[in-house]
């Protein structure tokens, strides 16, 4: 039986299921080289028809997410080029339409009969459709591997809500209560993000920005601008309607330093996220969440609500945007139907891969001199321990936000000042430092109190504090404020990529290399392997491991 999950919204994504079992999972922007590629996603669709040696006639079951929400379903081909302003009249418009779906039953039920005869229209059959938030609790509680657990999904909005909490047992998550799109956590910080001259929906830059400001003396002015309920079930911001960056607290905010605007930002997220994450917990009385919803990618905020007195274990879904959605969505109609249970991811490389054949007619194409290596990984591991910078294109690419060894660049830590240096080879402009791949065995002698949160380490969805080993050995992963970002490998995760790590342990003593993703300024990871070989040659990276094929510009 073969299940499609279709996601259309701003970053469209699906997931193909065969029995039960994950197929693959992808992002349409992977394919399409835009960022956050909205629409229908129809590159992916004939990939993975093309991949699978399929029609959609052959698939079983089409799910799709986001009942109640039809703007991607009308503008096939506008939506693809929309732009988010979070101030801007669009913007402002489907926040008040959410809102409208979220007070209105009579108009939910109206909206869902017109989307699936939108859908039907546009797949020729019939087919089902998961709400947005629900498609975001069961994408973390069914990867979890908690059997009872709470369930908190929290982003800018979908389907009328932009946060709701479920409870969660024996595969299947009950809504207990929302807040509407008209109170939303991810607004209030993409606002700010975006006030500061960061795309909103990058807005997680702002969390490392605010590492290197003091919030005191914009605190005052914030915290106006976010609050909670008194019963700690919503949230509150001033109207929407007439905000404006041009007048009243925004307007203020750009006389302070952008440092310390991002740092009281930053402060009174964190305060209203752990009163909300407090009260779910008190109502359930359950100690154990799952998150997921773009608030969630905020790494700091994941340490801190780790850390609450009564939280016995967190899982961060590590697609925990709306590239997530569709593989949330498959999940729900697998438990609902088949009974699916709670389970752990061992890895996360569900997308496209390219064999050695595929990948050396793309070098011969670029006129690339390349030299064929059987042991590509020790190669890799001296060059590093050299100081060279290498660029690693291997087996099925990484589904989620993180790259997580497939599409990365690899250097070493030891340099403080590669933050700066090599994001600019890369066209980018971060304020986070680089993350980490460290030997799981060594997790203990470079991070404090990991244990607890390890499963999410093992995808890069958390920060945690650093040892003072750590911050001598690897000065060039380790934030102001003494913390990282790690994705902690065994061996039977990736055992050529762990080659890597421990073939340079071998020679440096160093159980870590920095791990950053393979692309360049807001590019989407690279996929195929003519997205490698391009940003290879574009960038002033020294090597690239592509396969089993080494290259190099020196050659």
């Amino acid at each position: 039986m073969y299940l499609l999950a279709l996601h259309e919204d701003s970053n469209a994504n699906l997931s193909l299921f065969k029995d039960g079992k994950m197929l693959l999972a992808i992002a349409e922007e992977r394919l399409s080289r835009v960022k956050h590629q909205g629409g229908f996603p129809v590159r992916s669709i004939k990939f993975i028809l093309d991949k699978y040696n399929l029609r959609l006639e052959d698939i079983d079951v089409i799910f799709c997410a986001n009942k109640y929400h039809p703007l991607p379903r009308i503008l096939w081909s506008k939506f693809p080029t929309f732009q988010h302003s979070f101030l801007g009249f669009m913007q402002k418009a489907t926040i008040y339409y959410q809102h409208a779906i979220f007070k209105n039953a009579a108009l939910r039920k109206y909206v869902e009969a017109f989307n699936k005869a939108l859908l039907r229209r546009k797949l020729k059959r019939p087919v089902e459709l998961s709400s947005h938030h629900s498609a975001h609790a069961y994408s973390a509680y069914l990867t979890s591997g908690f059997d009872k657990a709470v369930a908190v999904s929290t982003d800018n909005f979908g389907d009328g809500m932009s946060s709701a909490v479920f409870t969660c047992e024996n595969g299947i998550c009950k809504f207990l209560y929302g807040s509407s799109a008209l109170n939303s956590p991810g607004q209030f910080y993409g606002t700010i993000a975006q006030l500061l001259g960061i795309n909103p929906l990058l807005a997680g830059k702002m969390t490392g920005l605010a590492g290197y400001g003091n919030p005191d003396t914009v605190y005052p002015l914030i915290k106006n601008l976010f609050s909670l309920s008194d019963d700690h079930r919503d949230f509150i911001l001033p109207p929407l309607l007439f905000q404006s960056p041009h007048r009243g607290i925004y307007k203020k905010l750009k006389k302070f330093k952008k440092e310390d605007v991002a740092a009281a930002a930053q402060r009174r997220f964190e305060e209203v996220m752990l009163k909300y994450i407090k009260e779910a917990i008190r109502e359930t009385t359950i100690p154990y969440l799952c998150l997921a919803g773009g608030v969630y990618g905020n790494v700091r905020l994941n340490k801190k609500i780790s850390e609450l007195d009564k939280v016995e274990g967190v899982f961060i879904h590590p697609a925990m945007n709306d590239q997530g959605i569709s593989l949330g969505a498959g999940l729900e109609y697998l438990s609902r139907n088949s009974g699916l249970k709670p389970f752990k991811l061992d890895n996360l490389y569900f997308g496209p891969g390219y064999d050695n054949e595929k990948i050396e007619a793309e070098i011969k194409k670029e006129k690339l001199s390349y030299k064929y290596l059987r042991d590509i990984e020790t190669a890799i591991a001296q060059l590093l321990a050299k100081g060279k910078i290498v660029a690693r294109f291997s087996g099925q690419m990484e589904y989620g936000l993180r790259a997580l060894g497939n599409r990365s660049i690899l250097y070493q830590t030891t340099d403080k000042s590669v933050n700066d240096w090599l994001n600019k080879k890369l066209k980018r402009s971060e304020y986070m430092p680089f993350a980490p791949v460290t030997m799981e065995e060594y997790a203990g002698q470079c991070y404090a109190n990991i244990e607890k949160v390890k499963y999410n380490a093992k995808f890069m969805t958390i920060a945690v504090d650093t040892t003072e080993w750590m911050k001598q050995v690897s000065p060039g992963v380790v934030h102001v404020d003494g913390t990282t970002r790690p994705q902690l490998l065994e061996e039977k995760d990736n055992p050529s990529y762990y080659k890597i790590l421990k073939e340079y342990h071998k020679i440096t003593g160093i159980p870590s290399l920095i791990n950053t993703s393979f692309n360049m300024h807001e590019e989407p990871i690279v996929c195929t392997p003519l997205d490698a070989l391009k940003v290879f040659k574009e960038s002033g990276l020294d090597y690239l491991a592509i396969g089993n094929y080494l290259i190099t510009k020196a050659s």
